[in-house]
């Protein structure tokens, strides 16, 4: 295309792309990062890129930093549910208590899954109620009972929000296949 404008005597254009994905993965971060400097706003949080805007890289490049993306209809349960114990998909969208009580079982099944990985106490050091032999659901009206007068939204609140500050600790939400594929 710059070809044909340089043939026309036309001033050559720079190329133009997109960054897109999934909300809260880095896209403006990259972008800064390829700058060694802050031209669009960035935080570990979902959310902060509201609209589209073109940012020239150099003389032959301009990216264009998009917000996140989510397919407009998550049928994969699984997946929508580590989005939002990540915080990935708008608050509005999910239930935190729910949410928080199967990141609970999610972390359990972790714990006996790969032992050395996750922590087998860290609900304990964290909140001083024992989780051990109690679901999800269970240990979320524990912690509320024990820490929180009752509130079960308060609760689930701030397990959520521990997990994705790494307040107890690095945990993997899945695990790599243990077969390579063929």
């Amino acid at each position: 295309m710059n070809q044909r404008r340089r043939d026309r005597g036309m001033l050559p254009r720079p190329v133009r792309a997109v960054v897109i994905g999934f909300p809260n993965v880095g896209k403006s971060a990259l972008i800064n990062r390829l700058l060694n400097r802050r031209v669009v706003e960035s935080a570990r949080r979902a959310g902060v890129t509201r609209q589209l805007r073109w940012v020239r890289i150099s003389d032959e490049l301009d990216l264009l930093d998009a917000p996140g993306v989510l397919p407009s209809k998550l049928t994969d349960q699984a997946a929508a549910l580590k989005l939002a114990f990540c915080d990935d998909i708008g608050e509005a969208a999910y239930d935190n208590q729910r949410v928080a009580a199967a990141l609970i079982d999610r972390i359990h099944q972790l714990q006996q899954e790969i032992p050395k990985l996750v922590a087998q106490d860290l609900f304990l050091s964290r909140y001083k109620v024992d989780s051990h032999d109690l679901t999800g659901e269970s240990y979320l009206e524990a912690v509320a009972e024990e820490k929180y007068r009752g509130d079960r939204e308060r609760t689930a609140t701030q397990i959520l929000n521990d997990f994705r500050k790494g307040n107890l600790g690095a945990i993997p939400l899945e695990l790599p296949p243990s077969e390579p594929p063929h």
